[in-house]
């Protein structure tokens, strides 16, 4: 009997193959056994840790586009009180532009003129005393018509019912002055006895001595309304500078 032939060489060499897998494949296996050990240990250990970190970063995806939409809402919410300054400012600026349009050449007009009979003529000219008085009664009520037009805020408000409370003096100064030579003492309109009349001139005397003093009231109170307004008006310009800024910074935080 003829023995056997051996085996081909390729067969012994996928035997030998096999082998070393398996023994590469149990290793593997051992190593994670105990890595799952491990791992299970850990967890067992902290799991309270664990459980917050957990926590803390579901807390963060949800808060995330919440925090999104709040940073939106005040954007939105910082443009529309911009838009609401700016309309503030626009308004109270032409308020100031109109106003100084009557006011300052009003109050340049009585001031070089005052400053001219008093210095040059030596005595006030009647004439220009009763149109004066004339003009400024017709002052007064545009500026009581303009005035209920608008809600000033309370600084620029006290500062205008000042300087209309100047302007009424003025204007009743003024009449005090012309009234004893523009009015006669008995005619169609009027009968004073000889008392009211002498009241009246002495009135009159009166008023020429304190012009100058409330031409000067005037200027002043003048003055102050104007000072008001540009302390409004630059309160208004730095809050819109701080909007700007904030809106500047939203955006680079969105970029």
């Amino acid at each position: 009997m003829r023995p056997s032939a051996a085996p081909p060489r390729s067969s012994r060499k996928i035997r030998s193959t096999a082998g070393s897998d398996r023994v590469t494949l149990a290793e593997i296996l051992s190593f994670l056994g105990r890595a799952g050990a491990w791992l299970a240990d850990f967890v067992k250990d902290y799991q309270t840790l664990i459980a917050g970190l957990i926590a803390i970063l579901a807390a963060y995806m949800t808060a995330k586009p919440v925090w999104r939409q709040l940073r939106s809402m005040s954007v939105q919410t910082a443009m529309v009180h911009r838009e609401f300054l700016a309309e503030r400012l626009r308004a109270l600026d032409a308020r100031r532009a109109a106003l100084a349009k009557n006011l300052d050449p009003y109050s340049d007009q009585i001031h070089q003129r005052l400053m001219e009979m008093r210095e040059i003529e030596g005595k006030l000219n009647i004439h220009w005393v009763f149109e004066r008085a004339q003009i400024t009664w017709s002052l007064i009520n545009d500026l009581k018509t303009e005035g209920r037009q608008h809600r000033d805020p309370a600084p620029i408000s006290i500062a205008f019912d000042a300087l209309m409370d100047s302007l009424n003096r003025l204007y009743e100064t003024l009449e005090d002055i012309h009234r004893p030579q523009s009015t006669d003492q008995s005619d169609e309109d009027h009968e004073f006895t000889d008392a009211e009349w002498a009241d009246i001139g002495e009135k009159g005397k009166i008023a020429d001595a304190r012009l100058d003093g409330e031409i000067s009231e005037f200027e002043q109170r003048w003055r102050d309304l104007k000072a008001a307004f540009e302390t409004e008006l630059s309160g208004l310009r730095d809050s819109l500078q701080a909007i700007d800024a904030q809106l500047t910074a939203s955006a680079a935080k969105s970029a």
